[in-house]
């Protein structure tokens, strides 16, 4: 079976080639998971999260200043309540941990006093709702 990647590999050279950052909005952002501690054998294997911490290990063991910034929903559009958002944000969670416990492994290894949250953030943006938008039974 073909599939076609060219998005992926787009993702992939670009996050090679990034100099100083990484700028990345995503509604799904999960993957890497045979990196996970947990659930490695879920069926989310995308390297995009494996690829951006490496590009960040590489720059710290380089001693160089670098930073991802990755945007995304509070939570992905649907019922937050549903076991399949449930789901979809464990695995976010297993993501982000991941990504975390590997760049706070390559500064560890440098003998650097910085914080994982220096060179990967992760931002979710809400919408607020007005108070008569809010349903009474809330």
């Amino acid at each position: 079976r073909v599939i076609e990647d060219s998005i992926n590999r787009a993702y992939i050279n670009t996050i090679r080639a990034a100099e100083r950052f990484i700028y990345m909005e995503n509604q799904y952002f999960l993957g890497s998971a045979y990196a996970w501690e947990t659930d490695q054998k879920v069926n989310c294997h995308h390297t995009i999260p494996a690829e951006i911490a490496e590009k960040i290990v590489e720059k710290i063991r380089a001693d160089e200043e670098f930073i991802a910034y990755i945007v995304i929903p509070l939570h992905p559009e649907g019922d937050p309540a549903t076991a399949p958002i449930q789901e979809i944000l464990a695995w976010q969670r297993r993501t982000m941990d991941m990504m975390y416990k590997r760049i706070g492994h390559a500064l560890r290894q440098q003998g650097s006093a910085a914080h994982p949250t220096d060179y990967l953030q992760f931002f979710c943006l809400v919408k607020k709702e007005d108070e008569e938008d809010i349903p009474e039974e809330l």
